[in-house]
């Protein structure tokens, strides 16, 4: 690659990394991701024992619990942290892991000043002033009385005039650690098997778990992998490591330096290597082995981006290879897999029920009406004369009584007069569908191959009408007619500098998923992906009926989404 090329090549990264800033900053200051989320059924527990407290969702691996009239960003709050077992640690080691480093207002709080708050409760507390602030602040461990831990960290506004303060923030902060510590309250499930407090966590379809931390202004990041456990023998590890290693390297990273091993004993051996020319650089990568309590071994890899993220990187590492070790992560995970393996309820549609899917195009239209893009949409007509609009599973679960109970206004009848098909739906509003000889999808035999990289794309926004920002999304899947296949996905954006700014876009940047390989089967209207950790996904699925038979099909449609063909993939 020439020189021109790398400095264009990093040059997009750091517009790519500026946009994530940008993004976070807009939606914090008021954007939608500052709206409270719809309330979970745990908020509603929380809501039920203290009146005027609720909880988000997860966010960086906490939960944060805070008083109803304020939003997640509410300056009086309890962060509380994923259950673990206790493993043979004191609630004390557990809260100096969670805790050991923590500032406020460049002052370190020492955490070997816990103290009992109540029974299982143990909490350092401490006080500051900020402005016209005075904070109360508590960090600590609840141990249950399912002899598991729970960390939380918790600050209480206590002077403020307009806010939720004194000793009733602090009172309930306390019983709602009581709740927890009883199992009156009881901690709900992380969205990922890895769980870190501070982190953002992502877990892959082959069953790697990805943690990740970005710096403030979104130009650093530091990333954990954690593979998923398999018994290696004591002599094949340093291979396996050293391949670990390998498949983690980005593709911008550049030449590594010298690679040396380090560890605690031989039985422990860990890659350190730095990355020189490292976009975030010199990036130092760490790989090492975790063994589980099974003696199946776990591999871990850290990328720190440099000197500075050490200490990030470290608690990082230490809280990862912890959950690994006491086999927390393994059991979440199967739990992830078990849930989607569960068949479709027996009330679910069958194949016969269905006639097909009559498709319509139609322009998409975005912010301020303008034409943002073309879509190929469909209902799902039924063989008893009813028909469902915007579904998006696979028919064998969609329980029809139930679905016309819970979402009327999805339900409608249809009748057929020669080429034309009129549909009364539930609130009386009718509508038209033409019946052309080539806009019946219907679904696929047994055993059926596809073959092919389907594509769909959807974009929007006003940047290219004067606006402030647009996007692209997009999914795909590629299928071989040996019955395998792989899928992914990426969004990019453009915020531009609004109405009135210019014609200069002030960023643009993305996202890419990553890819994964499985197996695929079709029955019907239902396909069934299974993906290489075990995971099953099913899919409705439909191609059209006057292509069905033809190898290269120009369109399917899964859970009534509209994938084309891309022939030149």
């Amino acid at each position: 690659m020439s020189a021109q090329a790398k400095s264009m090549r990093s040059s997009l990264l750091l517009l790519i990394r500026a946009v994530v800033f940008l993004t976070v900053a807009q939606l914090c200051s008021g954007g939608a991701a500052a709206a409270d989320d719809a309330p979970t059924a745990f908020s509603k527990q929380v809501s039920a024992a203290i009146g005027d407290w609720r909880a988000q969702d997860w966010r960086r691996g906490v939960i944060k619990l805070h008083p109803s009239k304020f939003t997640w960003q509410s300056d009086s709050f309890l962060q509380l942290i994923a259950e673990e077992p206790v493993a043979g640690r004191s609630a004390q080691k557990v809260l100096e892991g969670y805790f050991a480093d923590t500032e406020v207002d460049d002052h370190r709080v020492d955490m070997l000043g816990a103290k009992e708050l109540g029974p299982g409760v143990l909490a350092r507390s401490y006080r500051w002033e900020f402005a016209f602030d005075s904070n109360f602040g508590l960090w600590g461990v609840v141990t249950t009385q399912a002899n598991t831990y729970v960390g939380f960290s918790a600050v209480c506004e206590m002077a403020h005039p307009e806010s939720y303060v004194g000793d009733d923030c602090v009172k309930k902060v306390l019983a709602l650690l009581l709740l927890v510590q009883s199992g009156k309250l009881k901690m709900p499930e992380p969205p990922t098997p890895l769980n870190v407090p501070g982190w953002e966590g992502q877990y892959l379809f082959d069953g790697t778990s990805v943690i990740t931390n970005s710096s403030s202004n979104g130009l650093r990041r530091a990333t954990i992998y954690a593979s998923p456990p398999a018994v290696i023998e004591a002599a094949q590890l340093r291979a396996a490591i050293e391949r670990f290693a390998a498949a983690t390297v980005e593709a911008d990273d550049g030449a590594p330096g010298p690679l040396s091993w380090v560890g605690k004993s031989a039985d422990e051996p860990w890659i350190r290597r730095q990355f020189p020319q490292a976009f975030e650089g010199p990036s130092i990568q760490m790989t090492g082995s975790v063994r589980l309590p099974d003696q199946r071994v776990a591999l871990v890899s850290v990328r720190c981006p440099n000197d500075g993220w050490l200490q990030t990187c470290a608690f990082g590492v230490a809280q990862t290879t912890q959950a690994l070790g006491s086999g927390e992560v393994e059991k979440r995970r199967q739990k992830v897999i078990a849930a989607t393996q569960a068949a479709p309820p027996a009330n679910g549609l069958k194949n016969a029920q269905i006639l097909g899917i009559y498709t319509e195009g139609r322009n998409t239209v975005g912010t301020g009406g303008f034409m943002t893009g073309f879509s190929i949409d469909g209902h799902l007509y039924l063989r008893d004369g009813t028909v469902m609009r915007d579904f998006d599973v696979a028919p064998a679960y969609i329980d029809v009584a139930d679905s016309r109970k819970k979402n009327p206004e999805r339900w409608g009848r249809w009748r057929q007069s020669g080429k034309a098909i009129t549909i009364t739906w539930h609130d009386g509003a009718a509508d038209t569908v033409e019946v052309s000889g080539e806009n019946l999808m219907i679904g696929g035999s047994v055993g059926m191959r596809l073959q092919g990289h389907y594509r769909h794309a959807k974009g929007g926004g006003t940047i290219v009408f004067g606006g402030g920002s647009s996007y692209f999304a997009e999914s795909n899947y590629t299928f071989y007619a040996d019955g395998t296949f792989s899928s992914g996905g990426s969004s990019s954006f453009i915020a531009g500098p609004g109405p009135g700014g210019g014609e200069t876009a002030i960023a643009l940047g993305g996202s890419q998923k990553a890819a994964a390989r499985g197996r695929y089967t079709i029955d019907g209207y239902t396909m069934t992906l299974s993906y290489p950790d075990g995971r099953l996904a099913r899919l409705s699925f439909a191609a059209y009926a006057h292509e069905i038979d033809k190898p290269n099909r120009q369109g399917v449609m899964l859970n009534g989404t509209y994938y084309f063909l891309d022939a030149g993939n």
